[in-house]
């Protein structure tokens, strides 16, 4: 068996944990196990899963407290377990000092995986390339993201992998049962429902995701909005919606484990990030059958695999975006094509899992 250890800064429950998670679940654990170092103290949200799977979790010296101690602390445990291959997960440069710590460990391999297509100190991003730099895999969600990382060159002359942010697609699919379902459970049978899922935080844009939905239900009695997911920004987002008195008509769902259901009950799925590596979310929400407004500024084309993502500029107003949604829950509710073009793009977890193995396998046997 290969054991690979996955470093994130901490393990909690956004996109890109969620797509490792995926992977993990589908992957033949007889061959392959994931390991997970974070740095950070507290608990993350897979943990119990992750050791049920039959996989080890560290923490190494925390980054904040002690970066130096961090540094040597994650090659400690790199030496002391024997890891070879060694999957960091990151959206900017600053990361590569932890693969340098690994190689400091002993690692052979080690991979870059590039999830974002900019991030906050760009300075310190582009600094960080030219310093803590170190020989790596490429790996990334998307031609944008591996650009971010690694540079167009590297893109061009296809150095740069690109690993498919998979789904379960069966756990998607539309089922019209698990709709009503969902839909008397917040008493919205018969009613138009935009739907948003994400992190509550500055990069999900959240704030204008209400004003886009304020100039809707001007217009319309019968519309009303779910967010599905938690953070930073709820309280802030709770209080914009009593602020213009939306209380009734904006449903807030929390973190939850059952996403795939909840979508069910969508009509149009909104997404005006404000920058992505890729939007996961986006091939969920297609494999459901939804069509869905997306950011044409900060998101991936490669994300419209079913032709059904449109997209606009975050320089519109919500007034605009609110017209396009309007547009969008006019069109035809069959929703069964979803999953069929999802699946047959490849975007199935099982296929890209068995990928992702035949790669970590060849790592092994290079080493």
């Amino acid at each position: 068996m290969v054991r690979v250890l996955h470093i994130f800064h901490n393990m909690g429950n956004g996109g890109i944990e969620n797509f490792v998670m995926n992977y993990y679940r589908a992957i033949d654990r007889e061959k392959i196990q994931f390991d997970f170092l974070t740095s950070v103290e507290e608990e993350g949200y897979f943990d119990e899963e992750i050791k049920k799977m039959g996989g080890h979790i560290y923490h190494a010296y925390p980054k904040k407290k002690n970066p130096i101690k961090n540094y040597f602390s994650i090659a400690k445990i790199v030496r002391d377990k024997g890891y070879s291959i060694v999957h960091r997960h990151t959206g900017s440069a600053i990361s590569n000092i932890d693969l340098l710590a690994a190689r400091h460990g002993g690692a052979e391999v080690l991979i870059s995986h590039s999830h974002a297509t900019q991030a906050g100190e760009k300075w310190l991003h582009y600094l960080a390339r030219i310093i803590f730099h170190v020989k790596v895999e490429e790996f990334a969600c998307s031609k944008e993201a591996g650009r971010w990382l690694f540079g167009k060159n590297d893109v061009e002359n296809g150095k740069v992998q690109i690993i498919r942010n998979a789904i379960e697609t069966q756990l998607y699919r539309f089922d019209e049962e698990e709709r009503r379902k969902v839909r008397e459970e917040k008493n919205a049978s018969g009613k138009l429902i935009i739907g948003h899922v994400g992190n509550f935080n500055e990069v999900k844009n959240q704030t204008f995701i209400i004003d886009i939905f304020n100039s809707i239900q001007r217009k319309s009695e019968n519309v009303e909005l779910w967010l599905v997911g938690d953070g930073e920004w709820r309280e802030k987002i709770e209080k914009k919606v009593e602020k213009l008195e939306l209380q009734k008509k904006v449903v807030f769902w929390g973190k939850r484990n059952d996403v795939s259901n909840i979508m069910q009950g969508m009509d149009v799925f909104l997404f005006p990030s404000l920058h992505e590596g890729f939007g996961i979310v986006l091939i969920e929400a297609q494999c459901s059958g939804l069509y869905c407004l997306a950011s044409i500024d900060t998101i991936p084309k490669e994300v419209n695999i079913t032709e059904t993502v449109k997209f606009i500029s975050l320089n519109e107003s919500a007034e605009t975006w609110g017209e396009e949604i309007i547009k969008i829950l006019k069109k035809d509710r069959d929703r069964e094509w979803g999953y069929k073009r999802i699946k047959e793009a490849g975007f199935d977890i099982k296929d890209a899992a068995e990928d992702l193995e035949r790669r970590y396998l060849t790592y092994a046997r290079q080493k």
